[in-house]
């Protein structure tokens, strides 16, 4: 990568780590979770691309404890509206499975968390139908795929998820340019409604869109 690209890719994973610790503030703007969305899989993708590169080893390590507590918390908060429907329904065996709180995901052995996070992800999905009367949307299962996604390539782990699939054979420098171009003409224009509605929010929004060049 050029030092422009590592420049941008360092402004990209801010963004990106602070909507995931932010995503209450936003997620109730279900175009707002579609382009981020588009936005995760573009960085899965730019990862991907340059993978055996030497640069990208400057975004690993650091940032593991970070994205698995961002996991846990998206996994936790799902899996409420899991166990509260398996005890209306009954299921104690699935009720079981989703008595997964924050705390008891994030302090498993990474190999644990693993496959824990790869079955409640299953779960969820089968019984979205019933679900989404418990306020779960296919978007939600889709960004915690994502931010699981991350996590699997920080361990240095091929992801499990491929969302869109659209982007593999595209180039490095491509791929930059759809991640800047998603960014300006989208969301930086959707996410300036915060802008008085909650002024601390977006000012941590346009703090993490700052390029610092190193």
């Amino acid at each position: 990568m050029t030092k422009d690209q590592i420049n941008k890719l360092e402004m990209f994973e801010s963004l990106r780590t602070y909507l995931d610790t932010n995503t209450n503030k936003w997620n109730g703007v279900p175009v707002l979770t579609t382009f981020k969305n588009d936005f995760d899989e573009l960085l899965l993708d730019i990862r991907e691309n340059q993978e055996h590169q030497e640069a990208s080893k400057i975004f690993l390590g650091s940032n593991k404890t970070i994205q698995k507590r961002i996991v846990s918390d998206k996994a936790d908060i799902l899996n409420d509206a899991l166990e509260a429907y398996a005890a209306i329904e009954e299921n104690s065996e699935l009720e079981q499975k989703a008595a997964k709180s924050f705390s008891d995901l994030n302090t498993l052995r990474n190999q644990d968390f693993i496959i824990v996070i790869t079955e409640t992800i299953s779960l969820l999905e089968q019984h979205l139908a019933a679900l989404k009367n418990y306020g779960v949307t296919h978007n939600q299962i889709i960004d915690l795929k994502h931010s699981f996604d991350q996590f699997l390539a920080i361990q240095g782990l091929p992801r499990q998820y491929k969302i869109a699939g659209k982007q593999a054979t595209i180039g490095l420098a491509e791929l930059f340019n759809q991640t800047t171009d998603l960014l300006t003409t989208k969301m930086d224009k959707i996410f300036k409604q915060f802008k008085n509605s909650d002024a601390t929010f977006y000012n941590g929004y346009i703090a993490a869109r700052n390029i610092i060049n190193n």
